[in-house]
């Protein structure tokens, strides 16, 4: 029997040391580390047994990682201890790491130490995703971030001069930005300094009866922002590889694309979700150990999830692949030029801009109103 083989694993770690006003992911406060961490442990163990019998039934299975990805929750904070059990755990299970693995750590400041970090690149950690989300202290606290501006400028500091390959999470549209009149030039220019690779600009989506909802700027505002901050980003030599991703060439996160592309991914870890490409199924694992609800998306959802996936990246998306009707296809692209919201076109194959980014979800409209998807 030929097994379709998946390299690339995501894990969610589900703690952090405050829980942020505006942040929806699924995470707790550990009243007690040494127990809730070790429920967390046996919960991997017991969601891998579960996780082989789904790749059974699909005819698929993990033998080598090109792409590792821990995110969360905080997973610096699982620090020596997660090291030396997420090693264990692969080699336990015949799991190995290509030559060229990207393999990914969410680090917040103020929640490392250089033992650490130094155990988690021992077990093969080359990458590393800082959540600063603002250079100004201001902002900081108005977003709830539990780290000061203090522990920002150490991780940095820190990264750069250890000459580690990073990314950094930043936001956008946040709370008062218009009435305090936020300079987030300046921001981003004190990061550069310290040669990020990688930059994730996200704008900040709340959640029901989010405290400062009555605050948030203007859409007018957050669109000149994300804009603004684009045409910043690639004049200091970054791509607009995606819509909410920016990277030096050749440091795109191999890890996130298997997603824009629509490829297999695993997934381990409370409210993670996987994808198997060949047959189409979507999982996401409950709260509860070792338990996921399923879903095989039908040729239509499939679609759909293609066409709005491969339009998120800088590539070349070729429309048809998916939609017959060229004629009407022609017309609605032809429209998105005259509105410079495409990037480079050839015939049916076309990638947008920045500006058609930041409409994407406009742009699928169009598709809809045409019938095309």
């Amino acid at each position: 029997m030929k097994f379709h083989h998946v390299d690339s694993l995501y894990i969610h770690f589900p703690f952090c040391r405050h829980l942020c006003n505006y942040c929806d992911f699924y995470k707790n406060v550990p009243k007690n580390k040494e127990v809730e961490y070790q429920n967390f442990e046996e919960s991997l163990l017991e969601g891998f047994l579960e996780l082989e019998k789904l790749f059974s039934k699909n005819n698929s299975k993990i033998k080598t990682l090109n792409t590792l990805y821990l995110g969360g929750g905080t997973p610096s904070l699982w620090g020596v201890r997660g090291a030396k059990f997420l090693k264990n755990f692969l080699v336990e299970r015949n799991i190995e790491l290509s030559t060229d693995i990207e393999f990914t750590l969410e680090v917040n400041p103020g929640a490392w130490t250089s033992e650490g970090l130094s155990a988690w690149q021992s077990t093969g950690v080359n990458r590393y995703s800082l959540g600063i989300q603002s250079l100004d202290a201001n902002f900081l606290k108005i977003i709830d971030r539990v780290h000061n501006i203090d522990d920002v400028f150490e991780t940095l500091s820190f990264f750069h001069s250890n000459n580690l390959h990073f990314s950094v999470d930043f936001m956008l549209g946040l709370p008062f930005s218009e009435k305090y009149n936020r300079d987030i030039m300046k921001e981003l220019s004190e990061i550069l300094k310290y040669n990020p690779e990688h930059i994730s600009l996200y704008i900040l989506t709340t959640k029901a009866g989010y405290v400062h909802k009555d605050h948030l700027p203007t859409e007018e505002y957050i669109e000149k922002e994300y804009l603004d901050v684009a045409n910043f980003l690639k004049s200091k030599g970054f791509d607009h590889y995606e819509v909410s991703n920016f990277a030096k060439s050749g440091r795109e996160s191999k890890h996130n694309l298997k997603y824009w592309r629509s490829e297999s991914v695993a997934a381990l870890g409370a409210s993670a979700t996987g994808f198997l490409s060949e047959s189409s199924t979507r999982y996401k694992w409950k709260v509860t150990k070792g338990e996921y609800t399923e879903e095989i998306l039908t040729k239509d959802e499939k679609k759909l999830e293609e066409v709005y996936m491969g339009l998120r990246i800088n590539q070349l998306y070729d429309f048809s692949k998916l939609i017959d009707n060229t004629e009407k296809l022609s017309t609605v692209i032809s429209e998105w030029q005259k509105l410079d919201y495409i990037a480079e076109r050839e015939g049916s194959k076309v990638s947008l801009n920045s500006k058609g980014f930041l409409v994407l979800d406009s742009l699928m409209n169009d598709l809809f109103k045409y019938n095309l998807i």
